[in-house]
């Protein structure tokens, strides 16, 4: 019995072979988007850590800075505040450095502390020259303290390691439009005959192309579905074994990052797929061979 020439065999070793390589491909492109998504994670949590002392006046009364920190709880740019006062402060020194050095001065020397935590958005130098100046506007704040190397460091260095990742990103972009491109043409070299007989023997462009394209969108779809499966079992050994991925908290950034790279496997099939069969109904029997 003859087979029908309008659909391309499915079990053919290089229809398996693309759909293996093309998951790859897009694995390689998850990790690199997991990656994105973890140093976003380490450069906020830096930010974040870093502690803006606000020195009070030895005058401040405790209702005074109840209510300051009160104030302070309420800022949408402060993630919390913790207040200090200078008799825990010199327990906790003392307890450090092991030296009584309020009964060898015969008097405390430190001062009241709210120490605060901004949001990780306004941890630049811009944003904390701003809140520096607001908070030395309440009457009772005395010095506000911060280590700006520290800060322009973690800047500095985020913003540097985001170039590097967005460079790495579009370099793997590209090798991975090329690599599917390449493989989804060579995955075609060997219907070249098939796609140009059925062009002689009168069928239109369209009816050629279609098969050929329906069964590239069913490759790609699940050579993206193949590739989130095997990017989020290496989360999960990652999560359980090192601790360093928290995929509940991040499961939104994991569901775009596989939503993007199921689209990257279907548009890229799609597009090679059919660049590839109108190549071989524009080319001449003899240039087939």
């Amino acid at each position: 019995m003859a087979k029908k020439s309008g659909k391309p065999n499915r079990a053919k070793p290089s229809q398996i072979y693309a759909i293996i390589s093309i998951t790859m491909v897009l694995f390689v492109l998850g990790i690199l988007g997991a990656l994105f998504i973890n140093a976003s994670n380490l450069s906020k949590q830096l930010r974040e850590n870093v502690e803006i002392s606000l020195f009070l006046k030895d005058d401040a009364s405790q209702d005074q800075i109840k209510k300051l920190q009160s104030s302070l709880d309420k800022k949408k740019y402060i993630l919390y505040s913790d207040y200090v006062s200078k008799e825990k402060a010199a327990e906790e020194f003392e307890k450090e450095y092991g030296e009584e050095f309020t009964e060898l001065l015969g008097f405390n020397p430190l001062s009241n502390t709210i120490n605060v935590h901004l949001e990780s958005s306004y941890t630049h130098q811009d944003s904390l020259n701003n809140l520096e100046y607001q908070f030395l506007q309440n009457k009772v704040v005395n010095e506000v303290y911060y280590h700006k190397s520290i800060i322009n460091l973690i800047n500095d260095n985020m913003r540097k390691l985001s170039i590097v990742l967005l460079a790495l990103g579009a370099i793997f972009l590209f090798i991975a439009i090329s690599l599917i491109d390449n493989t989804i043409k060579l995955s075609m070299y060997s219907n070249r005959f098939l796609i140009k007989s059925m062009q002689l023997v009168g069928a239109t462009r369209k009816f050629i192309t279609r098969p050929f394209v329906n069964r590239s969108l069913i490759n790609g779809l699940v050579s993206g579905l193949l590739a989130c499966i095997l990017l989020f079992v290496l989360l999960y050994l990652l999560e359980k074994n090192l601790n360093i991925v928290h995929i509940q908290r991040d499961i939104m950034h994991y569901a775009y990052i596989c939503f993007s790279i199921v689209l990257i496997g279907v548009l890229l099939s799609y597009w090679s797929t059919k660049a590839a069969v109108l190549k071989y109904l524009k080319m001449k029997l003899d240039e087939l061979y």
